[in-house]
């Protein structure tokens, strides 16, 4: 067995309040089905990994990749219940309540099993429709205090937008209030359908986290009938959690 050992300070420019608790990542070389993996995990440091930022993504994909470990449980794992989250994951980027803010249309979310992302519409109310669909979208800038919302006019699935925010600005954008709702509206200018950072899933984490992060790669999760997440090539694939494979943990622990 094999460890491999990284610290990440949970700081981020985007938190209103600065984060003074480490994470400590551990790559486990030692194949194990999901659950014999998060048993190990709390046995020996806290849970299963529990990723909230692309920061944090990129270190793990980096401690796999040192560690030639291949693919890699984390703690995700498929519930029962769907509930709507926001893409961008920041702990501190929400005051309370500001993540349940919602600005339906009348008649939204409908009752689509396939309707799991959100546009918002001409008039700024929102609608929930397929992820599959093209549509024009918002990015949010965390780095900009004048322009932090960015319309991009190229037509994508809401996954692949998000994978664009996520690499030129920050994130898909999250819409905490009315203020904010309307900034974005009127950014969206002439375009009268925009994606936002709205999504509905039934995934989990195994330490009973409430991040909403994910980093799924492009089509997953594919499969009804698997319910854990693995690491493949540094993007998540929806995987039967009785397959043998590496894993990583994590703990927190002050220093």
């Amino acid at each position: 067995m094999t460890l491999l050992l990284i610290t990440t300070l949970l700081v981020s420019g985007l938190c209103r309040l600065s984060s003074s608790v480490p994470r400590q990542f551990h790559v486990v070389k030692e194949q194990k089905n999901w659950t014999e993996a998060q048993q190990y995990c709390r046995e020996e440091f806290t849970d299963l990994a529990t990723i909230d930022n692309m920061t944090e993504m990129e270190k793990v994909k980096s401690m796999i990749q040192e560690a030639g470990a291949g693919n890699a449980w984390i703690g995700l794992k498929q519930g029962s219940s769907p509930k709507w989250q926001w893409s961008l994951a920041g702990r501190d980027f929400y005051r309370e309540n500001e993540s349940d803010f919602r600005n339906w249309d009348s008649g939204q979310p409908g009752e689509g099993v396939a309707e799991e992302c959100v546009i918002m519409i001409a008039n700024g109310q929102w609608h929930d429709v397929g992820c599959s669909s093209s549509f024009p979208f918002i990015c949010y800038d965390g780095g900009s205090s004048t322009h932090p919302y960015v319309l991009v006019t190229e037509y994508k699935n809401w996954t692949d937008a998000q994978r664009y925010c996520r690499e030129k600005h920050t994130d898909l954008a999250s819409v905490r209030n009315q203020t904010e709702n309307d900034q974005i509206k009127d950014v969206r200018g002439n375009e009268g359908i925009a994606w936002i950072g709205l999504f509905r899933d039934a995934w989990e984490w195994s330490d009973g986290s409430s991040s909403s992060f994910r980093h799924w790669n492009t089509g997953q999760p594919d499969n009804g009938g698997v319910a854990c997440t693995e690491i493949k090539n540094g993007q998540w694939n929806d995987a039967g959690c009785h397959h043998q494979i590496n894993f990583t943990c994590y703990e927190d622990n002050l220093v």
